[in-house]
């Protein structure tokens, strides 16, 4: 792999096309950045070398100029310079000229910038004053300084190279991951999916079993027994409901009379007792029909008030239903509890009954078919949820994988700089 990547870039001819699995990636991957690494270090190796001796003669020079200050401190003008500027000159330059530089060449190049930096901070700030002083010591350094300047620039463009092509290779590396992934996950939706199909297949089997079982069992609930007992059922329902219908009957027409009462009450001083009747009219109008415990015990208190202001001519009967309730012959509170008497036994019955019928074998096998039913359908139903969200993830990895496939091929043809061809087949 070393070998002929060696080879491609020497020759300078195109090389042959490549047909090459997803497994050979990696390996040409690392053999690239094998390469880079020793294109990098090959391209600038006369450059670093430069660089190195020119900073070590450049520490050398601001060494000896630090010595001259010393041996002619006699001048004036330059005493004054060796006590103020001269100190800060070769502070700033040796600190920028003690950094280490590394062997690898972009951390070479990164260290080598940091101190170049440096080295021009020193003569553009105290590094001015002293030319004037020391002009040929100080044209010296700064010749050195454009030196590393220069080398440092013609790193430059390998240096930017080599980083091109490891964003390159680690694009790459990024878009074979993504590619493997979406490959496996692809794979694991079609076993996903090739179970759940299995799996609707054999829920709609069953269905179809427990669907004829249930016919078979509703033919058996036409069964004499059966039959009788549900016509018990419902005859008592209706019995129920008619003695009901009689206590609302009843119950309205009361209410009716009982709300007249308060009205009168409340044009005179007894409006204490109109708020009593009040509250007996709003416990016998509710929506559902009152038990007899919230009806009687009220009735019995207000009544005989009704039934005086009857014979006073405060209340007039005007229709039949009132005037059959609230004759003298009526006993209203035992009226409405005969209603109930009646209902509540016939609602007895009708529960026995409806036990009976519950607690019939062939009812049982109906109802536990029926909710085997409902269960696989609902378990169908999630079934079929399941399979339509795995379809639309595969739609995605179906869009998504040939376009990755393509680029992986492309960015190795690039890298490669040769056509590229995975020999996996990609199907959308």
């Amino acid at each position: 792999m070393f070998k002929f990547i060696r080879e491609m870039f020497s020759s300078g001819k195109v090389a042959e096309p490549l047909s090459l699995a997803a497994d050979d990636i990696p390996a040409i991957l690392e053999a690239q950045e094998t390469e880079i690494t020793h294109s990098l270090s090959k391209d600038t190796e006369i450059n670093r070398q430069v660089v190195s001796n020119a900073r070590a003669e450049l520490s050398g020079l601001v060494q000896e100029l630090v010595s001259l200050e010393r041996e002619e401190v006699y001048h004036p003008k330059l005493e004054k310079i060796a006590k103020n500027t001269l100190p800060l000159f070769e502070k700033t330059m040796l600190s920028s000229l003690a950094r280490d530089l590394p062997e690898e060449p972009e951390a070479f190049y990164h260290a080598a910038s940091e101190s170049l930096k440096g080295c021009v901070k020193g003569l553009a700030g105290p590094g001015r004053y002293l030319r004037g002083v020391f002009p040929d010591e100080m044209k010296e350094i700064r010749e050195i300084v454009d030196r590393i300047g220069r080398e440092m620039n013609a790193m430059t463009p390998h240096i930017a190279k080599a980083r091109m092509k490891r964003e390159q290779v680690s694009a790459l590396r990024k878009d074979l991951a993504g590619l493997s992934a979406a490959l496996s996950e692809r794979e694991n939706l079609t076993t996903e999916l090739s179970r759940i199909d299995a799996e609707i297949e054999g829920e709609k089997g069953e269905f179809a079993i427990l669907t004829d079982q249930e016919n078979e069992a509703h033919l058996a609930l036409a069964s004499p027994d059966i039959t009788r007992l549900e016509q018990q059922a419902a005859e008592l329902k209706e019995e129920v409901l008619a003695e009901e219908r009689a206590i609302r009957n009843d119950l309205s027409v009361i209410s009716h009379l009982l709300r007249k009462g308060e009205k009168v009450l409340q044009k005179g001083e007894s409006r204490s007792v109109a708020k009593d009747l009040e509250l007996v009219v709003d416990a016998i109008t509710v929506s559902e029909l009152p038990a007899e415990e919230q009806v009687i015990p009220g009735l019995v208190r207000v009544l005989p008030l009704i039934g005086s202001m009857i014979e006073n001519g405060d209340i007039v009967l005007k229709n039949k239903e009132e005037k059959e309730i609230f004759s003298r012959n009526t006993d209203i509170p035992a009226r409405l509890s005969e209603y109930y008497r009646k209902r509540n036994l016939a609602d007895s019955r009708l529960k026995a009954v409806e036990r009976e019928i519950a607690e019939n074998p062939v009812v049982v096998e109906v109802r536990r078919l029926e909710r085997e039913k409902l269960r696989r359908e609902t378990h169908l139903a999630s079934l079929t949820g399941r399979r339509l969200g795995i379809l639309e993830r595969a739609d995605l990895l179906d869009a998504g994988i040939p376009a990755t496939h393509k680029r992986v091929e492309q960015a190795l043809s690039t890298i490669e700089e040769r056509q590229i061809t995975l020999r996996e087949a990609v199907e959308a």
